[in-house]
């Protein structure tokens, strides 16, 4: 019976005695306020597909947030029940995924999914069910115009872009060479790197995209050097990134290197040995929460997050992990008294500034995402292990 609900990808959860996650049957069709003592979160994210490794981590941190604001609950007020539905990384499956949850399930607000085209098509069911729906990636599109019932716990593209840019500006640097992936990260990428730089001060030597069946990046580390070009940014994820690193040993060129943001585990760069020496990205703060310096605003908050979960699921958390919990949490600040929908989302709306694990959220009618450049830790690799990135040249 288990196998058969697993291929139908169909995954729900719920605390139960213990702090065990078990499967259970289906609730029957609700209405959005609480049913039977229960107030139903739900969560979309994929378990089966690609982005499995994410997944499973913003799996866990939803499990561990439901437990935890269980057990401080007033007896008073409904129990969280989290229902999961896996979307195995199709839009079809996210959409269908968000009509259940908001219809057979009632949840008042759901969470997920932490891919790109999932999270827009679940967005679109989101704004027709009028559910909240907090995210756990932050494509431009999808928080620009604001969408009334989407929000996210993510750094969107824009935000990791301000936090390298300041990095090259505070160390002088003012020539740069752009390459980025024809998929939607390097589109996307690209075009704010190249929209926000003469803003910085910066002229873009190199502005180029390649395929992701592309193997040699010594032409454009040529190109580069050869143009006068102080730092080189590229945008993508995968294998080009330690392919990138390993070309540019190979030239001797020291040009420091800047890659997009690294949110999971599934971007490690085992087996680099020297070539990766020296590459710089920004990574969520629970990614990062031994670099972390003591007057970091919510250190404690976010040791004490990495401490339980390991304790429970004896890993880590990555970022996915991180940008799960403060969806729960902020959701769950919002669930006293009667919690309609309506008013979850405008609470989430006028919550003011929310220190999370992931930064201080300052959400607002006009910013339904409400995170800074600065909640993002700049990483430097340095000796085979993470370090913060200096500022000096």
């Amino acid at each position: 019976m288990v196998r058969k609900i697993c291929l139908r990808a169909l995954f729900i959860f719920v605390y139960i005695a213990g702090g065990v996650p078990g499967l259970v049957e289906p609730l029957p069709a609700a209405s959005q306020e609480t049913a039977k003592g229960r107030t139903v979160i739900g969560a979309v994210l994929d378990l089966t597909g690609q982005g499995a490794a994410r997944g499973r981590h913003a799996r866990d941190a939803l499990l561990l947030e439901e437990s935890r604001i269980n057990q401080g609950r007033p007896t008073s007020l409904a129990r969280i029940q989290l229902v999961l539905i896996d979307s195995e990384g199709k839009t079809e499956g996210a959409s269908k995924a968000v009509k259940r949850l908001a219809g057979e399930f009632g949840a008042v607000a759901i969470i997920g999914p932490a891919e790109r085209e999932a999270s827009l098509a679940a967005a679109l069911e989101a704004e027709k069910a009028r559910i909240p729906l907090v995210s756990l990636i932050a494509p431009e599109a999808l928080l620009r115009p604001v969408r009334k019932w989407v929000f996210s716990t993510a750094h969107p593209v824009s935000l990791t872009v301000g936090r390298v840019f300041s990095h090259i500006g505070l160390r002088g640097f003012r020539r740069i060479a752009i390459l980025a992936s024809g998929k939607a990260l390097g589109r996307e990428g690209r075009e704010i790197l190249s929209g926000l730089a003469p803003d910085r001060g910066l002229s873009i030597l190199l502005n180029e995209r390649f395929s992701e069946k592309e193997h040699n990046f010594l032409p454009f580390l040529q190109k580069s050097h050869l143009r006068g070009a102080q730092a080189f940014l590229h945008w993508s994820n995968g294998a080009s990134r330690l392919a990138l690193a390993r070309a540019r040993l190979a030239l001797d060129i020291r040009i420091p290197i800047y890659l997009s943001m690294v949110a999971s585990k599934s971007y490690e760069f085992e087996g680099g040995g020297r070539a990766v020496e020296g590459l710089m990205f920004p990574v969520p703060r629970v990614f990062a929460a031994e670099l972390l310096t003591e007057n970091t605003p919510g250190r404690e908050q976010i040791q004490k997050f990495r401490s339980d979960f390991r304790r429970r699921f004896g890993q880590f958390p990555d970022g996915m992990a991180g940008y799960a919990a403060d969806a729960f949490r902020i959701i769950g600040k919002t669930l006293a008294g009667s919690p309609r929908r309506g008013l979850v989302r405008r609470r989430i709306e006028t919550m003011g500034a929310y220190q999370g694990l992931t930064g201080i959220f300052r959400i607002t009618p006009s910013d339904h995402n409400g995170l800074n450049p600065y909640s993002l830790v700049l990483v430097k690799i340095k000796g085979g292990k993470w370090a913060l990135a200096e500022t000096k040249k």
